[in-house]
């Protein structure tokens, strides 16, 4: 229920305490471990953690090792496009008591999230890729559990270190600020570029991948995400630069 709930809520949840305890002193797991992290992923939680396995365990390799690979069948056997429809149906109830200076927003910045995961299903896309400062984006697309990885790019460190509780997030940490002279146009197709590269690095991102990419800008003062782009990665990233500047102007 405590988990079903932060779902909705788009709040983050960490499973822990003695998942895998008999490995303190054995090998493998019991049947009943491996099946309680498995139900830990499948239940909601964007983390299963570890404690005295790993801290005064025998075998706190071993125990790392088995558990990701529980998360990973786990996630394999969820029905992910079914939870995207079941939470954008049930989920925003909560958006009708926020503060009404920051509602319009939230409310265009929670549809962007929508639409991209939407696309990301409907497209079969190998991965999402968020700009972000403040991690917002990808923590409202986290929500909505899509199939793809969301690649996040942040200049800021502790966003990029914060973001990797929310599921299916892959922080990268974009360390180059953004020069005076440099058009957001530019900034925003070298920040792909960036998470093309890594996502290629990372066996997520192919040569003729789709690939959707949500960004923003400022709307007065205000940060707003508003923007949903689909392209197709290429062996030329200049090429890719060419295809989201080109979309972009036509938004």
């Amino acid at each position: 229920m405590i988990t079903a709930k932060c779902n909705l809520a788009g709040k983050p949840v960490i499973c822990a305490t003695q998942m895998l305890e008999s490995m303190t002193v054995n090998p493998r797991p019991t049947r009943a471990e491996a099946s309680d992290v498995a139900n830990a992923v499948l239940d909601g939680s964007d983390c299963v953690m570890l404690s005295g396995e790993t801290a005064k365990g025998a075998y706190p390799l071993e125990a790392v090792n088995i558990m990701s690979n529980i998360c990973r069948e786990a996630e394999a056997a969820e029905f992910s496009s079914q939870y995207f429809f079941d939470i954008r149906r049930f989920g925003n109830a909560g958006l009708g008591a926020l503060d009404p200076s920051t509602k319009v927003n939230r409310i265009i910045a929670e549809g962007t999230c929508i639409a991209a995961v939407d696309a990301s299903f409907a497209m079969n896309c190998s991965c999402i890729i968020a700009l972000t400062t403040t991690g917002t984006t990808a923590k409202v697309m986290s929500r909505y559990r899509p199939l793809a990885p969301i690649l996040v790019v942040t200049r800021d460190k502790i966003v990029a270190a914060q973001i990797h509780l929310w599921r299916g997030c892959f922080p990268l940490h974009y360390p180059q600020d953004k020069e005076m002279d440099m058009s957001w146009m530019d900034d925003v197709d070298r920040r792909v570029t960036f998470a093309v590269a890594a996502g290629k690095s990372m066996g997520i991102v192919h040569d003729q991948s789709t690939v959707a990419v949500v960004t923003g800008g400022r709307l007065g003062q205000v940060p707003l995400t508003h923007c949903v782009s689909l392209l197709s990665t290429r062996t030329e990233t200049s090429s890719t630069n060419t295809d989201l500047s080109e979309h972009l102007k036509l938004s």
